[in-house]
């Protein structure tokens, strides 16, 4: 899994954190709010550090799934969902690698969209969603998306209540996978459980998983 620019610098300041009580001589009323403040930015990077492949009896995930609101690209026999942030760069990265074995026509992928990574991060996902053609705004986000800056292409909408009922919906089934993490592929195996993959996978280990696909 990557880790976020947000993620490296909570690693920082942990770092700094404990270099700094390390120097020091402490007793325990004046350490405990340091240790509180360490445990606070520990436990999201251990959170989004989490191992990828989690495998589970998820049926009912699948169904909130498939009545989500979600971007349909390709025709392919084989079903993957990706919960995505439009700003997310990871979720980019796969969005690029992930075209080739669409337009092989082996897989059909059902983007599921959520708005949290930054403020504009919900009413670009409703921009997608309120689109005439949601596929081509996706592919809009998608090609001109900024890697320095972890920008979307689109321009952000004030959502209308439909696409923010829908948004909210989208999150909630994202939380339901264990950890909110993007992107998120979810997809049932050959042997009919349900797979949960939280990040990217590697370039190399991507057809691998695709394999898996049922």
């Amino acid at each position: 899994m990557h880790t976020s620019t947000t993620q490296r610098r909570r690693q920082t300041l942990v770092s700094h954190i404990l270099m700094w009580v390390g120097g020091r001589r402490w007793t325990w009323s004046t350490l405990w709010p340091g240790l509180f403040a360490l445990v606070f930015f520990l436990v999201p990077v251990l959170a989004v550090a989490a191992p990828n492949g989690t495998t589970r009896d998820t049926a009912p995930l699948l169904q909130r799934l498939d009545h989500a609101r979600w971007i349909a690209q390709g025709h392919g026999p084989r079903m993957l969902y990706i919960l995505f942030d439009p700003n997310c760069p990871y979720c980019h990265l796969l969005y690029n690698e992930l075209q080739p074995f669409i337009r092989s026509a082996q897989l059909t992928v059902r983007y599921v969209p959520v708005g949290y990574l930054s403020p504009s991060s919900f009413g670009k996902a409703a921009a997608i969603l309120e689109a005439k053609n949601p596929l081509a705004a996706l592919q809009k986000n998608e090609t001109g998306f900024n890697v320095k800056t972890h920008d979307g292409a689109i321009a952000e909408i004030l959502p209308d209540a439909a696409s923010t009922k829908a948004l909210q919906s989208n999150m909630s089934i994202l939380e339901a996978t264990g950890q909110k993490v993007v992107p998120t592929m979810v997809y049932t195996r050959r042997d009919g459980t349900v797979k949960i993959i939280k990040g990217a996978p590697g370039r190399a280990d991507l057809p691998e998983v695709l394999k898996e696909i049922r």
